[in-house]
Protein backbone atom coordinates (compact mmCIF):
# COMPACT_ATOMS: atom_id res chain seq x y z
CA UNK A 1 0.00 0.00 0.00
CA UNK A 2 0.98 3.61 -0.47
CA UNK A 3 1.31 6.08 2.37
CA UNK A 4 -0.90 8.85 0.94
CA UNK A 5 -0.87 12.14 2.82
CA UNK A 6 -3.71 14.55 2.27
CA UNK A 7 -3.46 18.28 2.76
CA UNK A 8 -5.96 21.11 2.49
CA UNK A 9 -5.08 24.43 0.89
CA UNK A 10 -6.97 27.70 0.70
CA UNK A 11 -9.79 26.82 3.10
CA UNK A 12 -12.61 29.35 3.50
CA UNK A 13 -14.16 29.81 6.93
CA UNK A 14 -17.63 31.11 7.65
CA UNK A 15 -19.40 31.54 10.96
CA UNK A 16 -23.00 31.17 12.09
CA UNK A 17 -24.38 32.08 15.50
CA UNK A 18 -27.97 32.49 16.60
CA UNK A 19 -28.48 35.82 18.39
CA UNK A 20 -32.29 35.81 18.31
CA UNK A 21 -34.07 38.14 20.69
CA UNK A 22 -37.83 38.27 20.02
CA UNK A 23 -38.26 41.92 20.97
CA UNK A 24 -35.25 43.12 18.96
CA UNK A 25 -36.21 41.00 15.97
CA UNK A 26 -39.73 42.45 15.93
CA UNK A 27 -38.32 46.00 16.08
CA UNK A 28 -35.99 45.26 13.14
CA UNK A 29 -38.83 43.78 11.12
CA UNK A 30 -41.25 46.65 11.81
CA UNK A 31 -38.58 49.26 11.08
CA UNK A 32 -37.71 47.71 7.69
CA UNK A 33 -41.34 47.29 6.65
CA UNK A 34 -42.11 50.93 7.55
CA UNK A 35 -38.89 52.14 5.93
CA UNK A 36 -39.67 50.26 2.71
CA UNK A 37 -43.00 52.12 2.46
CA UNK A 38 -41.27 55.51 2.79
CA UNK A 39 -38.21 55.05 0.58
CA UNK A 40 -37.71 53.56 -2.86
CA UNK A 41 -35.50 50.51 -2.89
CA UNK A 42 -32.05 50.34 -4.45
CA UNK A 43 -31.18 47.85 -7.18
CA UNK A 44 -27.87 46.09 -6.62
CA UNK A 45 -27.74 42.28 -6.59
CA UNK A 46 -31.45 42.12 -5.81
CA UNK A 47 -34.15 41.43 -8.38
CA UNK A 48 -37.85 41.56 -7.61
CA UNK A 49 -37.30 42.73 -4.05
CA UNK A 50 -36.60 45.84 -2.02
CA UNK A 51 -33.19 46.85 -0.67
CA UNK A 52 -32.55 49.94 1.47
CA UNK A 53 -29.70 52.38 1.24
CA UNK A 54 -26.52 51.29 3.07
CA UNK A 55 -26.84 53.75 5.97
CA UNK A 56 -28.91 51.67 8.41
CA UNK A 57 -25.89 51.44 10.72
CA UNK A 58 -26.72 54.92 11.98
CA UNK A 59 -30.29 54.01 13.02
CA UNK A 60 -30.68 53.62 16.79
CA UNK A 61 -32.94 50.58 16.42
CA UNK A 62 -30.02 48.52 15.05
CA UNK A 63 -27.57 49.37 17.86
CA UNK A 64 -28.01 45.95 19.60
CA UNK A 65 -27.33 44.15 16.31
CA UNK A 66 -24.21 46.24 15.69
CA UNK A 67 -22.90 45.59 19.21
CA UNK A 68 -23.45 41.83 19.01
CA UNK A 69 -21.96 41.62 15.53
CA UNK A 70 -18.87 43.62 16.47
CA UNK A 71 -18.32 41.49 19.57
CA UNK A 72 -18.61 38.26 17.58
CA UNK A 73 -16.30 39.57 14.85
CA UNK A 74 -13.74 40.57 17.49
CA UNK A 75 -13.84 37.01 18.86
CA UNK A 76 -13.20 35.70 15.34
CA UNK A 77 -10.22 38.05 14.92
CA UNK A 78 -8.79 36.89 18.25
CA UNK A 79 -9.08 33.30 17.06
CA UNK A 80 -7.22 33.86 13.79
CA UNK A 81 -4.65 36.55 14.64
CA UNK A 82 -2.60 38.13 17.40
CA UNK A 83 -3.49 41.55 15.98
CA UNK A 84 -6.47 43.38 17.45
CA UNK A 85 -7.46 45.96 14.83
CA UNK A 86 -10.40 48.25 15.34
CA UNK A 87 -13.40 47.45 13.20
CA UNK A 88 -16.39 49.38 12.00
CA UNK A 89 -19.66 48.71 10.21
CA UNK A 90 -20.29 51.62 7.84
CA UNK A 91 -22.38 49.74 5.33
CA UNK A 92 -25.62 48.07 6.46
CA UNK A 93 -28.85 47.60 4.51
CA UNK A 94 -32.20 45.89 4.73
CA UNK A 95 -33.56 43.32 2.29
CA UNK A 96 -37.20 42.42 1.72
CA UNK A 97 -37.79 39.74 -0.88
CA UNK A 98 -41.45 39.04 -1.68
CA UNK A 99 -42.48 36.06 -3.78
CA UNK A 100 -40.03 35.87 -6.72
CA UNK A 101 -37.50 38.22 -5.08
CA UNK A 102 -33.89 37.03 -5.17
CA UNK A 103 -30.23 38.09 -5.16
CA UNK A 104 -27.94 36.98 -7.99
CA UNK A 105 -24.30 35.98 -7.43
CA UNK A 106 -22.31 38.85 -5.97
CA UNK A 107 -19.52 39.81 -3.58
CA UNK A 108 -19.15 42.74 -1.16
CA UNK A 109 -16.07 44.70 -2.27
CA UNK A 110 -16.00 47.18 0.63
CA UNK A 111 -15.46 44.84 3.55
CA UNK A 112 -13.19 42.40 5.30
CA UNK A 113 -16.10 40.27 6.41
CA UNK A 114 -19.73 40.48 5.41
CA UNK A 115 -22.79 39.18 7.11
CA UNK A 116 -26.50 38.62 7.09
CA UNK A 117 -28.92 38.64 10.01
CA UNK A 118 -32.15 36.74 9.30
CA UNK A 119 -35.32 38.44 10.54
CA UNK A 120 -38.05 36.48 8.73
CA UNK A 121 -37.71 33.29 6.69
CA UNK A 122 -40.64 31.65 4.97
CA UNK A 123 -40.74 27.87 5.07
CA UNK A 124 -38.45 26.24 2.46
CA UNK A 125 -36.81 29.62 1.71
CA UNK A 126 -34.02 29.34 4.26
CA UNK A 127 -30.88 28.87 2.15
CA UNK A 128 -27.96 31.07 1.10
CA UNK A 129 -25.61 29.55 -1.46
CA UNK A 130 -21.87 30.21 -1.75
CA UNK A 131 -19.88 29.67 -4.92
CA UNK A 132 -16.32 28.36 -5.03
CA UNK A 133 -14.29 31.57 -5.50
CA UNK A 134 -11.49 29.92 -7.49
CA UNK A 135 -12.23 30.72 -11.17
CA UNK A 136 -10.31 27.69 -12.42
CA UNK A 137 -12.50 25.37 -10.28
CA UNK A 138 -15.51 26.21 -12.40
CA UNK A 139 -13.61 24.93 -15.45
CA UNK A 140 -12.76 21.59 -13.86
CA UNK A 141 -15.46 19.54 -15.55
CA UNK A 142 -13.74 16.23 -14.83
CA UNK A 143 -13.81 16.84 -11.06
CA UNK A 144 -17.45 17.86 -11.39
CA UNK A 145 -18.19 14.37 -12.68
CA UNK A 146 -16.84 12.98 -9.42
CA UNK A 147 -17.73 15.59 -6.81
CA UNK A 148 -20.39 18.29 -6.82
CA UNK A 149 -18.61 20.91 -4.73
CA UNK A 150 -18.78 24.05 -6.85
CA UNK A 151 -21.51 25.38 -4.57
CA UNK A 152 -22.22 25.18 -0.86
CA UNK A 153 -25.72 25.82 0.47
CA UNK A 154 -26.15 26.90 4.07
CA UNK A 155 -29.51 26.53 5.77
CA UNK A 156 -30.31 29.36 8.17
CA UNK A 157 -33.06 30.15 10.64
CA UNK A 158 -34.58 33.28 12.10
CA UNK A 159 -32.08 34.94 14.43
CA UNK A 160 -29.01 33.51 12.70
CA UNK A 161 -26.11 35.84 12.12
CA UNK A 162 -23.99 34.50 9.27
CA UNK A 163 -20.49 35.93 8.74
CA UNK A 164 -18.25 35.18 5.74
CA UNK A 165 -15.35 36.73 3.80
CA UNK A 166 -16.57 39.70 1.75
CA UNK A 167 -14.89 38.31 -1.37
CA UNK A 168 -16.86 35.05 -1.26
CA UNK A 169 -19.45 34.91 -4.09
CA UNK A 170 -22.96 34.12 -2.87
CA UNK A 171 -26.58 34.27 -3.97
CA UNK A 172 -30.15 33.65 -2.80
CA UNK A 173 -32.68 31.83 -4.96
CA UNK A 174 -36.11 33.36 -5.65
CA UNK A 175 -38.53 33.36 -2.73
CA UNK A 176 -41.24 30.80 -3.52
CA UNK A 177 -43.51 31.80 -0.64
CA UNK A 178 -46.24 34.43 -0.35
CA UNK A 179 -44.50 35.54 2.87
CA UNK A 180 -41.64 38.07 2.67
CA UNK A 181 -38.07 36.96 3.31
CA UNK A 182 -36.48 39.74 5.44
CA UNK A 183 -32.84 40.19 6.38
CA UNK A 184 -30.19 42.77 7.15
CA UNK A 185 -26.82 42.64 5.38
CA UNK A 186 -23.65 44.49 6.28
CA UNK A 187 -19.90 44.79 5.76
CA UNK A 188 -17.30 44.87 8.52
CA UNK A 189 -14.22 46.95 7.76
CA UNK A 190 -10.92 46.64 9.63
CA UNK A 191 -9.21 49.92 10.44
CA UNK A 192 -5.60 48.96 9.79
Amino acid sequence: MFNIKKGTIFPTDFYCVNIFDREENEKYKNFLIDYSKKFLGKVRSNRGGWQSDTNLWNQEVFKPLLEKTTSIAQTIVTDISNEQPKMVIRSMWGNINPKGGMNFTHIHPSGWMSGVYYIQLPEKNDVITFEDPRPARMMDFQRSCLVKDEYFSQRVKVGDLLLFPSWLPHFVLPNTSDENRISISFNIELLV
